[in-house]
Order: structure tokens, then C-alpha cells, then sequence
């Protein structure tokens, strides 16, 4: 009974140490397994022949000293029905059977335990980051939008003015007493006008086309009228 009372309390104490350490937000995954490795030894029967070891996602965590035996008890690590890994503890030397090998009933209950636990913590820092880069992606995303829309503003101030400068032009040129010089830098203005609209109206995603200024229509035609060249 002394023996059974013994155990539990190591088993309690360890589960305790190991929990509290994996509840420290800013410990790493890699400190909280060294935090596991380091303590799961002293809460078996023969702690001073025992080592633990952890091998998840092919990278080993071992206690310090660590030391292979042919005796072990192992745990498998499952994340999501998924194997991962296992928790190791391994004897250095043959002790006489008991109720698993060497091992008792109450520490196979902590080993899974131990590796039920490891899962939970995983899973929860995998949702936690996550969780974090969907909220940078929203961020991201919503600097995106709010870039968007400042072009968008933007275009629609520039392409204002330079419609008026290519309507004006375009109607100029329409005009049968303009001398062909002028005609000419009427053209250069036009290219001009055009090559810098072309980012502001795909800016403006909302804008509607104006067609009006590649062809004056009738109203367009009855608007200010062009300079006289006589």
C-alpha cells in the first residue's frame, strides 16, 4: 500500500511539473519536451536506471544521461488519428516483471497520459498559429482593400482632367481650319492623354467607360467650343 501511495505521488507530482510548464505561453515546443524528458524518469520505480525519450516528426528529445536498455514502455504520440510519434522510457538494466515487463500498471497510465497530453498541447499551439496567420492574412487583406481604394480615388481624380484634355483635343482636331502643325501636337497630346489614362482607368475598377472621349458625340460636340486658328 506504502509502495501504491509512493507511486501516485510521483505520478501526481509529475504530471503537475510538466503541466505547469507546458502552460507557460512563451515556452517553446522544443523546451516543453526537454521539460517532459527531464522529469518523466524520477516518476518511475527505478528512476535511477531510467531514460526518456521523445521522437516526434523525426527529430528525438532524450533526459540527460540517457542511456538504451532492453527494457522499454512506450506510448504512441497521436495528433488528429495521425502518429507522430512515441514517449519513451527505457531501463538500463533487466528488472524482474511486474505487471507490464518491468513496468507497473500505474506508470503505463502515465505514459499515456503523458503522450495525451503532449497531443493536446500540439494541437493547441497548431490552432494558435493558425489562428495568428489568419489574422495576418485578414490584415494583409484589408490593407489590400483599403490600398485599392485609395487608388481607385486617385485614378478617378486624374482621369477627370485627362478626359477633358483628350475630349478637347480630339475635338480640335475635328476642326477644319486647324493648321497641320498644330494637328500634329494635337496628336502628340491625344498619345499623351491616352498612355496616361490607361493605368488610371484600370485603377478605376468602377468607373464607367466613357467612350465618349475616344468618340464626341452629340452633346460632347455641342460643349465649349475649340479655339478659333484663323
Amino acid at each position: 500500500m506504502l509502495l501504491a501511495q509512493r507511486e501516485r505521488v510521483k505520478e501526481l507530482t509529475c504530471l503537475y511539473e510538466i503541466t505547469q510548464r507546458a502552460t507557460q505561453a512563451q515556452a517553446s515546443v522544443e523546451e516543453i519536451l526537454r521539460a517532459i524528458v527531464s522529469r518523466l524518469p524520477a516518476a518511475w520505480q527505478y528512476p535511477e536506471i531510467a531514460s526518456a525519450r521523445i521522437i516526434l516528426d523525426g527529430r528525438t528529445t532524450v533526459s540527460e544521461g540517457f542511456v538504451e536498455g532492453p527494457q522499454r514502455q512506450v506510448a504512441p504520440i497521436l495528433i488528429e488519428g495521425e502518429a507522430r510519434g512515441v514517449v519513451e522510457i527505457l531501463y538500463a538494466e533487466e528488472k524482474p516483471a511486474a505487471d507490464e515487463g518491468p513496468f507497473l500498471r500505474e506508470e503505463r497510465r502515465l505514459i499515456d497520459t503523458m503522450a495525451s497530453e503532449l497531443s493536446m498541447i500540439l494541437q493547441r499551439r497548431k490552432a494558435e498559429e493558425d489562428r495568428v496567420k489568419l489574422q495576418e492574412q485578414l490584415r494583409h487583406a484589408d490593407r489590400l482593400a483599403t490600398i485599392g481604394q485609395i487608388s481607385a480615388g486617385v485614378a478617378h481624380e486624374l482621369n477627370e482632367p485627362l478626359g477633358s484634355i483628350l475630349g478637347f483635343a480630339q475635338l480640335a482636331m475635328k476642326h477644319a481650319e486647324v493648321p497641320a502643325p498644330v494637328i500634329r501636337d494635337l496628336h502628340k497630346i491625344e498619345a499623351a492623354s491616352l498612355h496616361a489614362r490607361a493605368p488610371c482607368s484600370s485603377s478605376e475598377r468602377a468607373a464607367p467607360a466613357r467612350s465618349w472621349l475616344r468618340e464626341p458625340s452629340t452633346t460632347a460636340a455641342r460643349g465649349p467650343r475649340p479655339p478659333s486658328f484663323r
